[in-house]
């Protein structure tokens, strides 16, 4: 590139001395003076410089050019990849948002830092039974969160705040409801994300039926289970209060002549077994009981067995659970045959007539 950049200087320097001394300056019959000839002289190397000070300089401006181009066709290529990569990223998430949004068993909601809702998934449609048209722009608290469970959920969580927001998880239970106006016990998971200048929230709704059911059933055994241990679980009997469905053990069962298996059955059906006569104050003593008046129910009755007799029962039993609103939940008892003590009862007042009837007979023979 030199060699480029010399033989245009000379040349250069060629054209220039044509022009000054014309094309027979060096002819000895066209000799200028020594004065005027310096000063030409000078003049042409002072021009001869500043050509090739230019010429370098556009050679100079000329390789930046170049450099610039390919750092363009790099940056080029390199943005084209990122573009290609972030369009595949995109299309990878909506793609996984599609399946979560439609697939996901949980419901997932995404309130603004209003508590406006902005996203409500397939599964929140199937479990509130609300579509996302319904409630997009809505306030979460008035499609899901029962009107007596509002202030239990804003003292947990407060949707409207704008400051202090944090992306840790939050777990909440709590009851919520549905469009028909049905109630069910949920686990509320709540997390704050940052979003360019604002906050959202990701709300994940799980229906917890299934597994409060399963609690439940979880203490009931443990409960049997303590009962066991104390050697009064042969005779056991449970009612839930709420729901009035009872359980009745094998043995409870074999005292009244039926199979002896495992009986769920219904407070009504249970109160039918009851004899006429025993029927009212049994009930009175139990409901004396729930409404938190006595510790323990103690009561004899009367119960048809499956020969059509009446059997002698000794019940004895309490509430063992509580729901969330501390009312009574489980009664758990057991009974006792007494009909042989009755008898024995009978028998001994049976005497005590004749011997009384005896006496009279023989004060009346004396007479």
């Amino acid at each position: 590139m030199r060699k480029i950049i010399n033989k245009r200087t000379i040349a250069s320097a060629a054209m220039i001395c044509n022009s000054i001394y014309g094309q027979h300056a060096y002819k000895s019959g066209n000799k200028l003076p020594w004065f005027e000839a310096i000063g030409l002289t000078i003049f042409a190397f002072t021009l001869l410089i500043i050509v090739a000070i230019y010429t370098l300089h556009l050679y100079n401006i000329k390789q930046k050019l170049s450099k610039e181009k390919d750092h363009l066709n790099k940056l080029s290529i390199d943005l084209k990849s990122q573009v290609i990569k972030k369009d595949t990223q995109f299309k990878e998430t909506s793609l996984a948002l599609q399946i979560i949004k439609e697939n996901t068993f949980d419901a997932i909601i995404i309130l603004n830092n209003l508590g406006r809702i902005i996203f409500w998934n397939s599964s929140a449609e199937r479990i509130f039974g609300f579509t996302s048209d319904e409630v997009i722009g809505s306030d979460l608290i008035d499609i899901i969160i029962p009107k007596e469970k509002v202030v239990e959920f804003t003292e947990n969580y407060n949707p409207d705040k704008t400051e202090q927001l944090n992306s840790q998880i939050k777990i909440i239970h709590i009851t919520v409801i549905r469009k028909d106006g049905t109630q069910f016990p949920a686990e509320l998971s709540i997390a704050d994300v940052r979003n360019e200048e604002s906050w959202n929230t990701v709300g994940i709704v799980r229906d917890t039926t299934d597994q409060k059911t399963l609690e439940q059933e979880l203490r009931v055994a443990e409960n049997r289970l303590k009962l066991s241990l104390q050697g009064e679980e042969e005779n056991l009997w449970d009612w839930n209060v709420q729901t009035n469905e009872m359980y009745f053990s094998p043995p409870v069962q074999s005292m009244l002549g039926f199979e002896q298996k495992e009986v769920r059955t219904y407070y009504k059906d249970w109160q039918k077994l009851i004899h006429p006569d025993d029927v009212v104050n049994l009930l009175h003593e139990l409901e004396k009981h729930i409404d938190g008046k006595t510790n323990m129910v103690r009561a004899e009755y009367r119960m048809r067995s499956a020969y059509k007799n009446w059997n002698w029962i000794y019940t004895r039993g309490k509430i063992v659970e509580f729901d969330d609103e501390k009312k009574p939940l489980r009664f758990i008892a057991t009974n006792s045959d007494i009909n042989e003590q009755k008898q024995y009862e009978l028998d001994v007042l049976t005497l005590q007539e004749q011997l009384i009837q005896g006496k009279n007979k023989s004060s009346k023979v004396n007479t």
